[in-house]
């Protein structure tokens, strides 16, 4: 029996997204005798279409066993594979792809992908590049080419591939939220500032956004006489970053409201109007996120507010905490913080990294942040001489009162190293190869916070160089 029109109705069954019809025909010619690699692939996709993964793997890999040499079911076992989290095996699957179709641009694009996806944007970029030669319209491929070449730290090269998504995708507001960042990052404020208000409507980050229903303000209309409500948008280092602008809304005769995560409302307490995040707000004229602050007064690098300090601890929390540390033994006092949110893979390290610094006789290092790693728990249980605070910072009036008390922060890009920076506390920030925008490209001064002081990866993951050299700085 001829199997190939049973083959043909169930493969168009599937691109109408239709498995059920579909898997009826290939039983069909299973039935009938095939038990080739096609029928076994064409099964495996039905199974795909349905969601399950684990038979369509199953089926895949039946295939790949009668067909060793067909790119395409190495292509798809790969993406089967990646879906179910095994990237290091997509990866191999991809690679062989890409040897047994060096002309098609489907495979290298997926290779680049699952790369990035095993943060080795280094190994990616070449694969991604050979995709865009065999096809430069892949827009998700310069995507991710502009998302390797920020987090290696070429950032002018990743704009030429955030343009291309603009020409291919116009309205494409992820790709042009990703460009204003990168303009941010070399300095380019006007044109940064001006795009970054694209992620209102791009569908990056939109989870970790927060908008305010009515009106708002972007520095044109008047305030006087008028109520604002001001309100933290992203994450709690955002807020504490762009707090600077409270005073600067104030002074134009405005009543300012200001809305932030619960864990900073008591450190604000008695400094502004504050309602913490799901508390009633009074009624308000405007609103403005205080990340679109910098936008409004039209900041540019040298126009940054950046005297501090502009917060402070609260006098009961610092006296409570000064009780609790006891009188300075002579060593210097360090507060710490090795690793931020898990959702940003190259801002964190292992505390065990630490270890060369943590063993220095001449100081004291005292746990700053909250959330801790059971690996890193484990490895804190053997270093009892670093003073674990993890489990008594209730909020960020406690974590500000510790932080007043030490000789120095040390940190990783997260929030600590706002709140030390906008104490005026001495900051040292440790970061990663491709840096936050907020932080630039390149130096080791900040023009937010001039008690900062940045110590950057020379290379990817390069982690040593940079305990290597606060080692060297602690002098």
């Amino acid at each position: 029996m001829d199997t190939a029109p049973l083959i043909a109705l169930g493969r168009a069954a599937l691109a109408r997204g239709a498995p059920n019809e579909a898997e009826t025909h290939f039983r069909q010619a299973r039935d009938a005798g095939r038990d080739d690699a096609e029928l076994h692939y064409c099964l495996a996709m039905t199974a795909r279409q349905w969601g399950d993964l684990p038979e369509a793997d199953r089926l895949c890999a039946t295939a790949l066993e009668r067909g060793p040499a067909d790119p395409q079911i190495h292509l798809d076992l790969g993406e089967i594979r990646r879906a179910q989290g095994h990237l290091a095996e997509a990866v191999a699957l991809f690679r062989r792809a890409t040897v047994l179709a060096p002309d098609t641009a489907a495979a290298p694009a997926a290779l680049g992908a699952a790369l990035l996806q095993l943060h080795r944007p280094d190994l990616a970029l070449p694969p991604l590049h050979q995709a865009l030669a065999l096809d430069p319209a892949l827009v998700n491929v310069h995507g991710d080419a502009a998302i390797c070449l920020c987090a290696l730290n070429r950032y002018p090269e990743a704009l030429d591939h955030y343009r291309a998504v603009h020409r291919l995708e116009p309205a494409n507001n992820s790709a042009r939220y990703l460009e204003a960042l990168a303009q941010l990052a070399l300095g380019d404020f006007d044109n940064g500032l001006r795009k970054h208000e694209a992620r209102w409507y791009a569908t990056l980050g939109q989870d970790h956004r927060t908008r305010i229903a009515g009106p708002s303000w972007l520095g044109e209309d008047d305030l006087a006489g008028r109520t604002i409500l001001l309100h933290a948008e992203q994450g709690l280092g955002d807020t504490i970053q762009f707090l600077r602008y409270v005073p600067l809304v104030a002074a134009l005769g405005a009543r300012v409201i200001l809305q932030v995560q619960p864990p900073l409302a008591p450190l604000l307490a008695g400094t502004a109007d504050v309602y913490s995040r799901g508390e009633t707000l009074p009624a308000f004229d405007t609103n403005c996120s205080l990340m679109s602050l910098p936008r409004a007064f039209r900041t540019r690098l040298d126009t940054i507010p950046a005297r501090i300090p502009y917060l402070t601890a609260p006098p009961e929390h610092r006296a409570r905490w000064r009780d609790r540390l006891g009188p300075p033994d002579g060593r210097r006092r360090v507060a710490l913080a090795w690793s931020g949110s898990p959702t940003v893979w190259n801002r964190s390290m292992p505390l065990a990294a630490l270890a060369p610094l943590l063993a220095r006789p001449d100081c004291a290092f005292h746990v700053a942040q909250t959330e801790i790693t059971d690996t890193d728990r484990t490895t804190l249980q053997g270093m009892p001489g670093l003073h674990d605070h993890s489990g008594d910072l209730a909020d960020f009036a406690d974590t500000a009162a510790l932080v007043s008390l030490m000789d120095l922060v040390i940190s990783v890009d997260t929030v600590l190293a706002h709140l030390g920076g906008a104490l005026g506390r001495p900051t040292w920030t440790m970061l990663p190869l491709g840096a936050d925008y907020r932080w630039l490209t390149a130096g080791e001064a900040s023009p937010w916070y001039p008690s900062m002081r940045l110590f950057r990866q020379p290379a990817l993951a390069d982690w040593p160089a940079v305990v290597r050299a606060i080692q060297q700085a602690l002098v």
